[in-house]
């Protein structure tokens, strides 16, 4: 097999073309993700590619497994890839229609700074303060997540001597290792079984924050929340789109007789629930986080602990604005309109409660 591939001429063009993704499947043309819209390449440029040919672009790309995989077994597959000085990327291999489908996923190799990628203060301040709890890190799909958390854990070594336990699926961001702290990155399948054994294992690797995945099962979730209740900071994402439905999203994970008990935990440890949401920017060179901050205080602590309350949390997010740092989407969409950085209909498109929004921006 070539050094060199089709497959790395088309990584490289996503790269060159800013996309966020790059999407291949058989007989069909080839498409990039630019600034959150799919642009589809001409057919003169690149043709359609058939079986065979996606076939050797995943032999190619799966030379970087450090185990064999028979590609027609595959249903899917997730694995980083790397072009040397260029940028690593989160692969996954799917299996379509008994053919086969390519996501790449660019990860660039340096990590934004809180400053690039327009973060909250109150992003840093969490990260400044590396005791015990619980973070969560929500969105949906592609909304930019992973370079969040990974700008979090990189602002911490750099400025702390702590130990960061990772557990990744696939492993995506490098830190560098002349920091005052260290990051240890275990990749799930190759290094750990799952995210429930590298928890358990982690809690033995002396860290001072775990970065624990996805929590989306019982398990996870209560290793989780134990770990943070050891005296450890630990870090999570969950797929939700607002910091209410982060906790709801935790809560269906349990029978209706535990969950009491868990929101008590919850209440207790949970130090902060960030969720973002990429809106494109008004000039249209790229797209800015919206960002929903739910930093846990006395007011809200006490609010967790009773589902019906649970609808004045976003008011008091609103409140706590600036004493805590807190805010709601909501909040923040309206300071991308008045900073001159998203369109007002982007904006509205992208509000939790579109009537009340229309009428805080006068609009009604």
């Amino acid at each position: 097999m070539a050094e060199w591939h089709m497959i790395d001429d088309l990584l490289l063009a996503s790269h060159k073309h800013k996309a966020s993704d790059l999407m291949i499947r058989t007989n069909d043309r080839v498409r990039m993700r630019i600034n959150g819209s799919v642009i589809t390449i001409s057919p003169d440029k690149v043709t359609p590619p058939e079986r065979s040919l996606v076939k050797e672009m995943i032999q190619h790309l799966i030379r970087q497994v450090p185990r064999d995989i028979d590609i027609e077994s595959i249903q899917s597959e997730d694995f980083q890839y790397s072009l040397e000085n260029v940028a690593h990327f989160r692969v996954h291999i799917m299996r379509t229609h008994d053919n086969f489908g390519i996501v790449a996923r660019i990860i660039p190799q340096e990590i934004p700074s809180f400053d690039t990628l327009h973060l909250p203060p109150v992003i840093r301040d969490l990260c400044n303060n590396t005791r015990n709890g619980l973070i969560l890190m929500s969105g949906a799909t592609g909304s930019g997540k992973s370079t969040t958390m990974a700008a979090m854990i990189n602002h911490m070594v750099m400025n702390k001597p702590v130990h960061v336990i990772t557990i990744e699926d696939p492993i995506e961001f490098n830190y560098k290792t002349e920091h005052k702290g260290t990051v240890c990155q275990r990749q799930l399948g190759s290094d750990v079984e799952n995210y429930s054994q590298g928890l358990n294992d982690a809690l033995r690797e002396a860290p001072d924050v775990i970065v624990a995945g996805e929590a989306r099962d019982r398990e996870v979730i209560q290793l989780a929340l134990q770990a943070s209740e050891t005296g450890h900071l630990v870090m999570a994402t969950v797929h939700a789109t607002t910091a209410i439905g982060t906790m709801q999203r935790m809560m269906s994970a349990f029978g209706l007789d535990e969950q009491d008990a868990i929101r008590e935990r919850l209440s207790e440890n949970l130090r902060a629930i960030i969720v973002q949401k990429l809106i494109p920017l008004k000039s249209g060179k790229g797209r800015i986080a919206a960002v929903e901050i739910m930093v846990c205080n006395s007011v809200i602590r006490h609010f967790i602990l009773d589902t019906n309350r649970w609808r004045e949390i976003p008011k008091s997010m609103e409140e706590g604005s600036t004493l805590y740092g807190s805010q709601t989407f909501d909040q923040h969409l309206q300071q991308l309109i008045e900073n001159d950085h998203v369109e007002y209909e982007e904006a509205l498109a992208n509000s939790v409660y579109r009537e009340d929004f229309a009428m805080r921006m006068g609009r009604e």
